[in-house]
């Protein structure tokens, strides 16, 4: 039997030897994206697990500097919308820990950088970035210490005397060798799994659909091996080596297509790094788990279509008519939503809306077993209004077999609602975060600088004679008695120009015990006249040309962030000499990305560094309004990238789906379609048919779909986003994506329209 199944699968004709042929391409393409999807997952994963070394805490400076261990600074800077990680290190003796990536400590004048560093040190204005880092370049650092390709490093070497001088420095005798404290790594791995399974679900269809390809003739067939003494484990045994055949093929082909497409895959940065090559690939498990399910799903399948050859031979000839589906269908649609209700209201913003998830799934599922129960009802509501031989034919047809007009759409349906979620949802939540102000202050740049007066005045005078920057100042005021400041950034370091090679004698350095450190705020001083250029930030009353303020709003919760005004009417006046005080934060407008990145390299060389407080902690440089408000949104846009990956990624398997669905109905109807034809019936009235059974359940299922996503995504929206007032707004993301979809579903309808020609041509009639 097992010859007999091989032989009729590969041996009986083109029409077998196609339908094996498209199965197989079919299943290939399904793969292929659900590699893909898993391969992002493991890549993911071994990133959120790699060594955290800047997590490294280090103590405090001894009197006398010890001859062992090193002497590390590690803080942050900022290139074009890029974090850029830099640990400036001195040895103290032969045995200093080496930092993971590069094979010894730089020596000193020298420093190792990531490739993609090292590239742009190239290319770059050095007045932009290279005057940053002194020394010169020994050689790149390896992937142990990058999460991606893309990823900005470098370690600079020092003699220990000079990096004692250098703010923040601390006493290291081992490297953190842990993962770092990832908050949202979870939330990303459930979304990661929402992925897999808005690409699963499809592609189970797809290869279904695919399985089911001229399911009617193959009846057929089975149906005379019945009527000749075949059983129906017989039966079971040959449908089940066909499907296989076909699925196992796909498999293969999958394979080959994903390691084919996999370098163009570790550039897209679908999550927003540019993972290794070496890491973006599915685990070995998940390569046995593919090769073993998918062909027994295609069995399973294979098996479903043929119940009436296993009922009786007979029930292919009569053609019994299917049970039509009831509204109990529904009940597994409105279970998902009853549990993404419940998981909703056990969520909030910080919790980022896991226990959601299932309830999601649970709808996708639901929508999947409510589709045929509708296309039913609208396929009944059209019958009774049809006009015509194509809508008569086509809505009969429609409440004959809503199952399988259904499945052929079943894709997209799930593409519109993971589309529109996404769509409203992320853009409505980003929309909350932006104060009203936020895009008047999107060009000024906040550095906190904490140095004395007259060094100040001279960062000031150098940030003012770079061509395009406006600085605006704000002075440091003596706290009150008793008060000691408000922390912003821990750094457990001191308070001294970055890179100066000794403190002035004239100007004790502001970090002595009991000044207040770097990352405190309290009261300021500003001039009028730079808040009347700003006047986001609030105006000063009246007749006053200094005011004192605080400039906590500026760091509040989040550096940069909060775009409130940080002077009213009500405040102080300052009558003193501003020149005469501290200089603790320069706000600087630019006027390009150029300009931006010579003020921050200024302040890299003239100022404290940013350094990090402890594990998972991470440094703040110097960023402007517009750079931060894109960090603080960065993770719902990457969530939405995410969930439109899915999206698209559907949307290719839905089209598969449906071209193998629409193809695989012409060749079951050939027969009655080409009588049809000779009988005098005009090609277009069945070319109607064709567009009418497809565009029914498409349009009925995809409504209702949009519907339920925009109310879920409502209910969302009212719970996490309890101080946005507007309704959420579809942007255009949405209704290009989805425009796309639909246009390649009626483009692939449109395809198969000239098989309808040819096939029911009078000068092709042949039946077998």
């Amino acid at each position: 039997m097992l010859r007999l199944g091989l032989h009729l699968a590969l041996h009986s004709g083109r029409e077998a030897m196609a339908r094996l042929l498209i199965t197989a391409a079919a299943v290939a393409v399904g793969v292929a994206l659900l590699l893909g999807v898993l391969a992002e997952l493991h890549a993911y994963e071994a990133n959120a697990s790699q060594q955290c070394w800047s997590c490294t805490q280090g103590a405090s400076l001894p009197a006398t500097l010890p001859g062992h261990g090193e002497l590390w600074n590690n803080s942050a800077d900022y290139y074009q919308g890029q974090t850029l990680s830099r640990l400036d290190v001195a040895a103290l003796g032969p045995g200093a820990p080496v930092p993971p990536g590069v094979p010894r400590l730089p020596a000193p004048g020298t420093y190792y950088a990531s490739p993609a560093l090292a590239a742009r040190l190239r290319t770059v204005p050095a007045d932009e970035l290279g005057d940053r880092f002194p020394g010169r370049l020994a050689g790149t650092i390896g992937p142990a210490a990058l999460n991606g390709t893309n990823d900005l490093v470098i370690y600079i070497g020092y003699a220990p005397a000079t990096l004692t001088r250098i703010a923040g420095t601390t006493w290291v005798t081992s490297i953190y060798t842990g993962a770092a404290r990832q908050v949202f790594s979870p939330y990303f791995k459930d979304a990661f799994y929402v992925g897999v399974v808005a690409v699963l679900l499809p592609m189970l269809v797809l290869i279904s659909t695919a399985t089911r390809l001229a399911a009617d003739r193959r009846e057929e067939r089975f149906a005379a091996l019945r009527l000749v003494g075949g059983t129906p484990a017989d039966i079971r045994l040959l449908a089940t080596i066909e499907a296989v055949l076909s699925a196992f093929g796909g498999v293969i082909g999958g394979t080959v297509i994903f390691l084919l497409v996999r370098p163009l895959l570790a550039g897209s940065a679908l999550v927003g790094t540019d993972y290794f090559e070496s890491e973006l690939t599915p685990t070995l498990v998940a390569y046995v788990s593919i090769l073993a399910i998918v062909p027994l799903a295609a069995a399973v399948a294979a098996l479903i279509s043929l119940h009436r050859v296993q009922i009786s031979p007979l029930g292919v000839s009569r053609r019994a008519r299917q049970k039509p589906p009831s509204f109990w269908r529904l009940t597994v649609l409105v279970a998902g939503l009853a549990l993404y209700v419940g998981g909703l209201w056990t969520t909030n913003y910080q919790a980022v809306g896991l226990s959601t998830y299932p309830g999601l799934i649970v709808t996708m599922i639901g929508l999947v077993f409510a589709g045929p129960w509708i296309t039913a009802l609208v396929s009944r509501s059209l019958s009774r209004a049809a006009r015509g031989p194509s809508a008569l034919l086509a809505t009969r047809r429609l409440a004959d077999k809503p199952h399988a007009a259904f499945r052929s759409v079943t894709g997209l349906v799930l593409a519109v609602f993971l589309g529109t979620m996404a769509g409203i949802l992320v853009p409505s939540l980003n929309e909350t975060q932006s104060t009203p102000t936020a895009g008047a202050l999107s060009s000024i740049l906040v550095g906190a600088v904490n140095l004395a007066p007259s060094a100040g005045q001279e960062l000031i005078g150098g940030l003012r004679a770079i061509r395009g920057a406006s600085v605006y100042p704000l002075y440091q005021l003596p706290l009150p008695p008793g008060s000691a400041g408000v922390r912003k950034e821990p750094n457990g370091g001191v308070i001294a120009p970055k890179r100066a090679g000794s403190q002035p004698a004239d100007e004790p350095a502001l970090a002595s015990p009991g000044a207040p450190a770097q990352g405190f705020t309290g009261p300021v001083a500003v001039s009028c006249a730079d808040l009347r250029a700003i006047a986001a930030l609030g105006q000063c009353p009246s007749g006053v040309t200094a005011v004192q303020a605080s400039d906590d709003l500026l760091f509040d919760q989040n550096p940069h962030y909060q775009a409130e005004p940080m002077v009213s009417a009500g405040d102080a006046a300052y009558t003193g000499d501003l020149a005469t005080l501290p200089l603790q934060t320069v706000l600087v407008r630019v006027n390009s990305d150029s300009t931006l990145e010579r003020v921050r390299t200024y302040l890299a060389v003239h100022t404290a560094p940013q350094v990090g407080g402890g594990v998972g902690s991470s440094p703040t440089p110097p960023l402007t309004f517009g750079e931060t408000l894109q960090i603080r949104t960065a993770r719902g846009a990457l969530a939405a990238r995410i969930i439109y990956a899915a999206v698209a990624l559907t949307l290719i398997v839905a089209g598969c789906s449906l071209a193998v669905a629409v193809g695989g109905g012409l060749v079951d109807r050939k027969r009655p379609f080409t009588l049809m034809r000779v009988s005098g019936t005009p090609l277009d009235v069945l070319t109607r048919v064709v567009l009418l059974e497809a565009a029914v359940p498409l349009a009925a299922a995809t409504l209702l779909a949009a519907a339920i996503a925009y109310g879920t995504s409502l209910l969302a929206f009212v719970r996490l986003a309890p101080g946005g007032t507007a309704l959420p707004q579809l942007g255009s993301d949405y209704y290009a994506i989805m425009g796309a979809g639909l246009a390649i579903a009626f483009g692939i309808i449109g395809v198969t329209l000239p098989l309808l020609r040819r096939m029911t041509a009078p000068s092709a009639i042949r039946f077998e």
